[in-house]
């Protein structure tokens, strides 16, 4: 419910910027960490769109199903004949096809190149003349109805999902939002026959490894905390997806849009929170129907905070504010600068929501968790105007919010 503000009391600024219009339909959620105390609340119990502020949720699930340590593999294969390898899609879209020394958009990354070194070294003398491309490990439709097809392309910040690409499908493998391809499996296959083949042509296929192939070379990702806060940092749609599908593969359940959505909220439970409301679609935020609570991320982020059930390392990974983080430098500006580096928060932003959800640590010492929904047709920069304005106040007010 939304909350009330006790008759025979002034509003304070909180409550006003609470208030504020351009916030929409807001679900907004505040908690004392410290003692758990709800300090500020408004339709915090009513499941609402989330946008990226999901991968929170996403994150917290693979760290449940994977652990932090976890590196995905992608690895070359014997195949069935002489002379033909078959290069198996482990769900690392982190993979680049640039040459080694060269940076992709994502850090650490495995490179192809290495991995087709490692084969040649493997096979020797012998001649690699057909390559098989399997990308079966995840399994259903590559891409979510609700979905707007120009996030793959022109505006590309979203692939189809599968278990083999390089560079997230990037057309430009050292940025951010640049077109995707209609084939990211082909475009992989393209890149390693050239490096198998060196001016050799190497016919390409698809298949599946068969389980008894001797594996040939493989190369692995960073581990999975570091893909959290790469994610975290940069929003990476591609990443949260993959990063989904492994998470309901480890537990049994398919990997494809049914199986997050079972997945996630069984892995939450994990943690002691209540997943009854949870509507997850997605792994990244970026279906208008995901729909979940406000008070839940709130209560998430109190947990990440406290560091239980290794949830630290999301409190750890949260973009900060401030001229050392790595926070948007076009928010938190003007009066609402005065959180300096006091704020630390993912960020979500779809056509129906403006959302963040994060840590504030007030000016008087208390630590405060928030989550806040923007919900309203076209929402853009003046609910993230708010957004901010809202959070200053709870910076400003501290502990004396409520």
């Amino acid at each position: 419910m939304t909350t009330e503000i006790p008759v025979g009391l002034e509003p304070g600024p909180v409550d006003i910027r609470g208030a504020d219009p351009r916030l929409g339909a807001a679900r907004i959620h505040v908690i004392d960490i410290a003692d758990g105390r709800v300090v500020f609340d408004r339709d915090g119990d009513l499941p609402g769109p989330t946008a990226s502020v999901l991968k929170l949720l996403t994150s917290a699930a693979a760290l449940a199903a994977l652990g932090p340590d976890h590196r995905i593999a992608t690895r070359v294969v014997s195949g069935a004949e002489p002379g033909e390898i078959v290069l198996v899609g482990g769900g690392d879209v982190t993979l680049t096809r640039l040459p080694v020394g060269t940076a992709s958009f994502y850090r650490s990354s495995a490179h192809l190149e290495t991995l087709a070194g490692a084969v040649l070294a493997a096979v020797g003398e012998g001649v690699v003349d057909r390559l098989v491309l399997d990308d079966t490990l995840f399994t259903g439709e590559p891409w979510l109805p609700e979905w707007d097809v120009e996030g793959r392309s022109p505006e590309g910040y979203i692939p189809f999902i599968t278990a083999l690409q390089v560079d997230g499908d990037r057309d430009d493998p050292t940025i951010d939002d640049t077109p995707r391809s209609e084939d990211p499996v082909g475009r992989v296959g393209a890149a390693f026959a050239a490096l198998i083949g060196r001016g050799r042509e190497i016919r390409v296929t698809r298949g599946r490894a068969l389980p008894t192939a001797q594996v040939l070379a493989e190369v692995f990702s960073p581990p999975l905390s570091e893909l959290i806060r790469f994610g975290l940092e940069t929003s990476d749609n591609a990443l949260m997806e993959s990063l989904a599908r492994l998470s309901a593969i480890a537990i049994g359940e398919s990997a494809d849009f049914d199986g997050v959505s079972r997945a996630v909220p069984a892995l939450l439970s994990r943690y002691g929170l209540p997943v009854g409301q949870l509507t997850v679609r997605d792994g990244s935020g970026l279906s208008d129907r995901n729909a979940v609570p406000a008070r839940f991320v709130a209560e998430l982020l109190v947990r990440a905070r406290r560091g239980e059930h290794g949830l630290g390392v999301i409190d750890e990974m949260l973009p900060a504010t401030g001229p050392n983080g790595t926070f948007n430098r076009r928010r938190f500006t003007g009066d609402e600068a005065v959180v300096g580096d006091a704020v630390r928060a993912k960020t979500g932003f779809i056509n129906i929501v403006c959302s963040l959800g994060g840590i504030v640590r007030a000016a008087d010492g208390t630590e405060l968790a928030f989550t806040v929904y923007a919900i309203g047709e076209m929402m853009g920069d003046p609910a993230r105007a708010a957004i901010d304005a809202f959070v200053a106040g709870l910076y400003l007010d501290g502990g004396g919010t409520a």
